[in-house]
């Protein structure tokens, strides 16, 4: 779920079985907010700790919340989100 903070509002939702992780929806959640609507942050728990995630959370330009997993090692730095992610 994908909420305004500041007005309560609910801007996007999937739903996810209990065999699917919720990492691999994050970027189309993001999608569902019009490109025009800005999102400040993105917050969430370290299975979201992935390329895919980091990547689509800072095309949108917005800072990631995102604990490294618990067993996280340096990634090799070959795109922005590598880096962002190896400076937290």
């Amino acid at each position: 779920m994908a909420m305004d903070t500041g007005t309560g509002d609910i801007r996007a939702v999937e739903f996810t079985s209990s065999h699917e992780g919720d990492s691999a929806l994050l970027p189309d959640l993001l999608a569902q907010i019009p490109e025009g609507e800005g999102i400040e942050t993105v917050t969430a728990d370290g299975a979201c700790d992935t390329r895919r995630c980091l990547e689509a959370i800072l095309a949108r330009g917005a800072e990631a919340i995102i604990p490294v997993r618990r067993n996280g090692r340096m990634w090799k730095t070959d795109c922005p989100a590598a880096i962002w992610r190896n400076e937290t």
